[in-house]
């Protein structure tokens, strides 16, 4: 069983982590890929709770994850196809914190400095999100839950892009010189969807193929 570590941050933000995708490509959950005997959630729990107090894991198979010390919820809206913004829906509305951050499943290069750096800004923005060129980062952001209404109204009309959300929020994002004085190797939003993915993320832990 994981343990939570102490925590400084403010206790207005919460972290959920998404782990409700089929994982088609690689024939299995990608938060259960091993890497040097842990399961990526079990490293993804552990360093965010370096950071928040609170972590809900949004999932369909809350008996993968019966271990992990967090809050478990699945979609509470069960209607038109699956996609991460019903995740981030049942994120929000399964905790009163005002703030969560969300992160994919597959990304096993959080961030902690930038994470806190995004959360620090937070205040009067109903999201903040990575932005590199014309390319945003949904699943590595900070939402607050005045956007679940908005995410309501989406989803009742079949609009499922978390993306096609941010035209009525009010969002901060984050530009690249900003996410370079944290991450310079661009490690950040690395995430696994095929085994060719898996197999250079184990690369980029053991010190080979470093990205420049």
């Amino acid at each position: 069983m994981l343990e939570k570590t102490k925590n400084n941050d403010s206790e207005l933000k919460g972290a959920v982590i998404l782990a409700g995708g089929d994982s088609k490509r690689l024939g299995q959950p990608k938060a259960l890929l091993d890497f040097n005997g842990r399961s990526l959630i079990e490293i993804m729990v552990t360093r965010l709770f370096e950071l928040f107090q609170e972590i809900t894991v949004v999932t369909d198979r809350p008996e993968l994850y019966g271990d992990l010390p967090v809050r478990l919820t699945g979609d509470l809206l069960k209607e038109g196809e699956k996609s991460p913004l019903r995740g981030i829906h049942a994120g929000l509305i399964s905790s009163t914190l005002p703030y969560q951050f969300m992160v994919a499943c597959d990304m096993p290069f959080l961030n902690l400095e930038l994470i806190k750096y995004m959360g620090g800004v937070v205040s009067g923005y109903d999201a903040v999100v990575p932005l590199i060129g014309r390319y945003y980062q949904p699943l590595y952001a900070f939402y607050n839950r005045s956007c679940i209404d908005i995410i309501e109204k989406q989803l009742s009309l079949g609009r499922y892009r978390v993306t096609e959300l941010y035209a009525g929020l009010k969002i901060r994002y984050i530009s690249l010189p900003e996410i370079l004085r944290f991450d310079p190797d661009q490690k950040t939003f690395i995430n696994i969807n095929t085994w060719d993915d898996y197999q250079r993320a184990l690369e980029i832990i053991a010190g080979k193929n470093e990205p420049g």
